[in-house]
């Protein structure tokens, strides 16, 4: 368990620099977002609860993070834009954005061990349940336009 955790305070460490070189922040304006959003200036005093803010933060400066496409292979019985949606959700509010992990998500909920094998149905509740994620992340999934964009 806590080698899970540190590979993943790494990976959000890891990201929040990412973030930083490709909006361009300087390291005073970096610091300062820091600052303002955890009340910390260096991410290796900070919690996994105070990286995720201050990734949000980054976000909200125009940081993306790299989507992970729909491929031929991903759509099954669910749909194109069932599919898309998932992964959207999925990248807005996860902690560990990968296949391999929405992968273990789905099957968890579904018993699928893939998502080209989901049915409308469990597409369904996969969405219903990534939603209820979201929300609890403080995003609101009707309007981050995962869906269509």
């Amino acid at each position: 368990m806590q080698k899970n955790i540190r590979i993943s305070r790494q990976k959000l460490i890891q990201l929040i620099h990412v973030a930083k070189a490709e909006i361009g922040l300087s390291d005073d304006d970096y610091r300062a977002v820091l600052e303002s959003t955890t009340g910390k200036s260096s991410c290796t005093d900070m919690t996994l609860f105070d990286l995720d803010q201050v990734l949000k933060t980054l976000k909200g400066l125009g940081f993306r993070v790299k989507k992970m496409p729909v491929r031929e292979i991903d759509v099954g019985a669910a749909n194109y834009e069932q599919i898309k949606y998932i992964k959207g959700l999925w990248e807005l509010c996860a902690r560990v954005k990968t296949e391999q992990a929405l992968n273990s998500f789905v099957k968890r909920l579904t018993g699928a061990g893939h998502i080209r094998f989901l049915e409308v149905k469990d597409a369904q509740k996969v969405i219903l349940a990534l939603r209820d994620m979201a929300q609890k992340a403080g995003y609101d999934p009707d309007k981050v336009g995962v869906a269509h964009g």
